[in-house]
């Protein structure tokens, strides 16, 4: 069906046109009619194949251009609402009189009360700041005609539907319902049964990847031991525009986020539940944008964002659940595109490629790294650092060569303290602390290679979700960084080997990084212990985040980690099919 084929005011079919976009996808096709006809509508279909155009078109045709609120969308997230919004202002290009605002927690309350005094006629917002402000008496639904419950089972799965029962009992005058959702679980019909009028149009969408459509899939057979070195082999082997990279846990989010960063030429960026909400938008906007064309994420971070020119997608673990595998690979071949997943499992886990193709009805077949070509890229990323200033670190090696041949009885020599971190880079081997080089390997500043926009931006030097600590014991002590992680694992026994981000070991102190809330652990469990026989002294301390190469190295001053809050993300949207082709 083109978009000419159906009775959309002018300025609508002209705006859509604008974009580019000619046919309308399944679910548009399916539900556009009886929406613009008035009838409720119960969809189900995979994020990414159109909902937002299918149902914010007839709401926009609806809207008389009063001072009231005529239409809402309810989302689970605020990552969606912004979406949503972002789109109908997209549609609504020529309907000027047309005004819409996104109501959503973690925004300034005083900022949307502002919004709301300039009168919109379309409300798009998530459950809780909707009921707060219902409460203050700054929202008023008695006008809505056109609602909508967007990702309904999101908003299940998050415990938010009693919220929308409040939401929708102030939605007082005779409306129309849509519904939309990606699986219609019998708990979703209920919820469906209690508010669309019997009769609603019920549209189901399955977008089953297999060989006919856009998305290839492959496995990875790796031991998991082995998965570091893999992914850094996999993501610099691979041309691709875009991709999303997927771990079970906000800690593997941020390990892989680190590797990847320091070891590949592409610009990274990370979504995950710990993350406050100014960082999760500042990924976002830097993935959407392109400062960032990698995105490691958990399934609840990711799920249900939309993002255009994903063609490739890295299960870093398996889903937890096997309905999250669709989801996950689901992130690319959106509407007309195309692309392909890699699955890392390990010989125990073999067995969930069967699976897998019986869910996707589609062949997954076994693709075998080069792991070779890992050492060989990350040490052509080094050519950017030879224009750095290394006086320091040169120094530094001197320094180390000249104590370890003495120590050794053998002539130590720069070469080989250089292959011993490189062997310990790229984690080919086991080392004993022994073999290990007591001096700092200075890491980069930024990716030397990375996307043109991104080389000038001194990024990926310090998560800011991590806390420096300092710690009084060093190389005078008999410490390297191995004992040092060693010690710390030892008192803090919710700390494991791969939570270091770094580890600076000095003279007479030392200086590690963990994520910040394991700060408390390290904090309470190691001060007052004793490395030999000296007692020990731990703290918080800050971090040059501008040029970690001069800082200085003095005893740091204490700081306080900061508050986190904690939120699930989801969001999402589609497009139509461009140049009448007939994919999604």
């Amino acid at each position: 069906m083109k978009i000419t084929d159906l009775p959309l005011p002018e300025q609508l079919t002209k705006a859509v046109l604008k974009m580019g976009y000619n046919e309308f996808t399944a679910v548009q096709e399916e539900t556009l009619p009886a929406l613009l006809a008035g009838q409720d509508v119960l969809a189900e279909a995979p994020t990414g194949t159109g909902k937002t155009a299918a149902y914010s078109l007839p709401m926009l045709a609806s809207i008389h251009s009063n001072d009231l609120i005529e239409g809402l969308i309810v989302c689970p997230t605020r990552e969606l609402a912004i979406q949503v919004i972002s789109e109908i202002s997209k549609y609504a290009k020529y309907l000027p009189s047309v005004k819409s605002v996104t109501i959503y927690g973690g925004q300034s309350v005083a900022t949307q009360l502002s919004r709301l005094r300039a009168k919109p006629q379309i409300v798009v917002g998530t459950p809780g700041r909707l009921n707060d402000l219902l409460e203050r008496g700054a929202l008023n639904f008695s006008n809505v005609h056109y609602l909508v419950l967007d990702e309904c089972d999101e908003m299940l799965e998050m415990g938010f539907i009693k919220d929308v029962n409040k939401i929708i009992e102030r939605v007082t005058s005779p409306h129309q319902t849509a519904l939309f959702s990606a699986t219609i679980s019998p708990e979703i019909r209920k919820i469906a049964g209690r508010y669309l009028k019997s009769g609603a149009k019920e549209v189901s969408i399955k977008r089953t990847p297999n060989q006919d459509n856009q998305i290839a899939q492959k496995y990875v057979l790796v031991r998991e031991e082995k998965k570091k070195e893999a992914i850094v082999t996999l993501i610099n082997s691979l041309s691709f525009s875009r991709a999303f990279v997927f771990c079970r846990t906000k800690h593997k989010v941020m390990q892989i986020e680190k590797i990847l960063a320091k070891m590949t030429s592409h610009a990274i960026t990370s979504l995950q539940g710990n993350m406050s909400q100014n960082k999760r938008d500042r990924a976002m906007k830097s993935f959407r944008n392109y400062e960032s064309d990698v995105m490691v994420a958990t399934d609840i971070a990711a799920r249900g964002i939309d993002v255009s020119d994903v063609d490739l997608v890295v299960n870093y673990d398996i889903p937890e659940e096997d309905e999250f595998y669709l989801h996950r690979i689901g992130r690319t071949g959106r509407v007309d595109k195309s692309g392909v997943s890699y699955t890392f499992i390990n010989q125990t886990q073999k067995r969930v490629v069967k699976k897998y193709e019986g869910m996707t009805h589609c062949v997954i077949e076994e693709c075998k790294l080069n792991g070779g070509t890992a050492m060989k890229n990350y040490l052509e990323s080094l050519d950017g650092e030879l224009k750095n200033d290394l006086t320091e670190e040169k120094k530094a090696i001197e320094e180390a060569c000249e104590t370890l041949s003495k120590k050794e009885g053998k002539t130590i020599l720069p070469l080989d303290l250089a292959a011993i971190l490189l062997k310990d880079k790229m984690n080919v081997a086991q080392k004993s602390s022994e073999d290990r080089c007591p001096t700092h390997y200075q890491r980069s500043e930024k990716h030397t290679s990375a996307v043109e926009r991104n080389k000038e931006k001194k990024r990926f030097v310090t998560d800011p979700d991590n806390q420096r600590f300092f710690i009084n014991v060093g190389y005078e002590d008999g410490a390297n960084d191995e004992s040092i992680k060693r010690f710390v694992m030892k008192y803090a026994k919710d700390v494991e080997e791969d939570d270091f981000a770094d580890v600076y070991v000095r003279g007479t102190f030392s200086f590690f990084e963990l994520p910040k809330d394991l700060s408390k652990s390290v904090i309470d469990k190691i001060e007052g212990t004793n490395y030999g026989t000296k007692l020990m002294h731990v703290e918080k301390t800050d971090r040059d985040q501008q040029n970690p190469k001069k800082s200085k190295q003095s005893k740091p001053k204490a700081s306080h980690s900061d508050a986190r809050q904690r939120h699930k993300s989801d969001g999402g949207f589609g497009g139509f099919r461009k140049g009448g082709k007939r994919r999604y």
